[in-house]
């Protein structure tokens, strides 16, 4: 049998697509073969611990995406903080898509192996924090109330993202966003 070429950016990308938007329960093998132009077998070749290898290689990705989108922009000092406040937002703004896409955080912490997953989703949003209360800090806030207010932040993104997707209105997505800089103000 021939191998299957496929380019594995885009399997990665075709894996966290859907994890995404059905979850992990949701997303049956069948359903990641077809996304992903994989057969199962193929799949299981790639990541040998099945559908679980496949969200954890995801969730590995959303963390590097982090920790490149927000980590290091926020730790940047020789870009002003308001500046590097407006990339993050931008960034945030992007990946999901205006509003448009799910949170795969959120997915992957519902379901049947939710728990597998949980420490992987709170290193990520723990890292999401830590970010916003780097640039806090360099707004003038002091470190335990740029700490507290960086901590609201990721509620309000989900909250949006929830209220974006059962409602169809990405303005609530939108309005967090804006809502941001004015959270982390000093």
């Amino acid at each position: 049998m021939r191998n299957q070429k496929v380019d594995p950016e885009n399997v990665d990308m075709k894996l966290f697509e859907t994890f995404s938007e059905l979850g992990y329960d949701g997303a049956s093998m069948e359903l990641l073969a077809q996304a992903t132009g994989l057969k199962k077998a193929s799949l299981y070749h790639r990541f040998p611990d099945g559908k679980k290898g496949m969200a954890q290689h995801v969730l590995s990705i959303v963390e590097e995406w982090i920790l490149q989108n927000i980590v290091s922009v926020s730790a940047n000092k020789n870009i002003k903080p308001e500046t590097r406040l407006k990339k993050v937002i931008s960034a945030i703004d992007e990946l999901y898509n205006g509003g448009e896409n799910n949170c795969l955080l959120r997915t992957l912490t519902i379901g049947t192996d939710a728990d597998t997953f949980k420490e992987n989703v709170s290193n990520c949003f723990n890292l999401l924090a830590d970010g916003f209360t780097d640039i806090a800090i360099d707004l003038g806030l002091s470190s335990k109330v740029a700490a507290e207010r960086a901590k609201l932040i990721t509620p309000l993104i989900q909250g949006s993202l929830v209220l974006a997707g059962a409602t169809g209105d990405k303005s609530y997505f939108k309005n967090s966003l804006a809502k941001i800089p004015e959270l982390l103000a000093a």
